[in-house]
């Protein structure tokens, strides 16, 4: 079968988080023995990785190319928030993005959608009877809830879709509400988005800590360097611990200068390491003692959770989006609310000095 994937982000090289588990799902359908061909953004950046079995077809919006800056890099909502300008991009990906899907997605025997707009509607707009599964997220609800006619926009994307995923029951209701249709309206699905399963490395733990210069309780946090990620609020419950820890950043992204500087002025023994992905990214997860993830209101439900559940990692992260209705009864993970040090500081510390819990 030939599925056609339409997104507003793609990974463009090796530990790019943009859609990252769009890759992973792409790869899933690519080892049932399916076709892929995605859809997606064109960057400022030439991007020329070939994913193995996996079409990678770019939608150019704007010239010259530079002036491409809707998606990617701190992700479309921080960068439409930063420069309202940019809107102007995102009405001119969904023109051509609907002009190129009819015509290139055509042969295709399904569609899947991420973000439902522009790419869900253009999906049930071009589907004509074909499968089209739309994953809808936490920002796609914020944003339907908003914006006039929400309501006539959200029932099209659900009529032209034969299924719809969310990241928890409570996005479901939310979207149902939106669209003013009632609980049978549409076939469901309920869950995280996809994950890269643990990979197998040579060496154990601490041969691995040892590589990478890990001696003492360290921390990891692993993601986009955006201010909805809550890094700087890791920083300063980090420079309050009564055990102090080494912390691990894993990502890039615009945020990463000002928090390279945060950290200096805190004193916190802090490193960070850019994008990562394949064995470096396993190496991190498998050798560090924890998992943190502040994400502030308007994130949704991080895959990086599971990458460390799937790991066994403790976790510390906030009551933000779908993060409750999914970890509230892990017993790896301690909630606490978004943005307050304090709290994320206490759950830190209560694992720095329990050796049995982090067990």
């Amino acid at each position: 079968m030939k599925v056609g994937l339409v997104t507003t982000g793609f990974p463009r090289f090796e530990g790019d988080h943009s859609g990252a588990f769009l890759l992973s799902l792409a790869r899933g359908l690519v080892s049932q023995g399916h076709r892929v061909v995605v859809l997606a953004p064109e960057s400022p950046e030439a991007c020329t990785l070939d994913w193995p079995g996996i079409e990678h077809r770019t939608v150019p919006y704007a010239r010259p190319r530079d002036l491409q800056r809707t998606f990617y890099g701190a992700g479309a909502p921080d960068n439409l928030g930063m420069r309202p300008a940019r809107w102007l991009g995102a009405a001119s990906f969904s023109a051509a993005l609907r002009i190129r899907a009819a015509r290139e997605l055509r042969d295709c025997d399904a569609l899947v959608s991420s973000w439902c707009f522009p790419c869900g509607w253009v999906a049930s707009e071009i589907a004509g009877g074909r499968a089209h599964l739309c994953i809808c997220h936490e920002t796609d609800l914020r944003w339907l809830s908003r914006v006039p006619g929400g309501r006539a926009l959200a029932r099209r994307i659900a009529r032209g879709a034969t299924s719809m995923w969310f990241l928890s029951a409570g996005h479901r209701e939310r979207f149902l509400a939106l669209a003013g249709l009632e609980s049978d309206a549409i076939r469901s699905h309920l869950g995280p988005m996809p994950i890269d399963p643990p990979r197998a490395l040579s060496g154990g733990r601490d041969a691995l800590r040892r590589e990478l210069g890990i001696e003492r309780f360290t921390l990891l946090f692993l993601g986009r360097l955006v201010p909805l990620k809550g890094v700087d609020q890791l920083l300063h419950a980090a420079a309050r611990l009564r055990t102090p820890a080494h912390v691990r950043i894993a990502g890039d992204g615009p945020a990463r200068k000002e928090l390279e500087t945060l950290a200096k002025e805190l004193g916190v023994d802090a490193h960070f390491e850019g994008w990562v992905s394949g064995e470096h990214k396993e190496s991190l997860l498998v050798a560090s003692d924890a998992l943190v993830a502040p994400s502030r209101p308007g994130d949704g439900l991080p895959t990086v959770l599971f990458e460390a559940q799937a790991r066994g990692l403790p976790l510390v992260t906030t009551r933000v989006g779908a993060i409750p209705s999914r970890l509230t009864e892990s017993p790896q993970a301690q909630l606490v609310p978004p943005d307050d040090i304090g709290a994320l500081r206490d759950a830190i510390d209560t694992l720095a000095e329990a050796s049995a819990l982090r067990a």
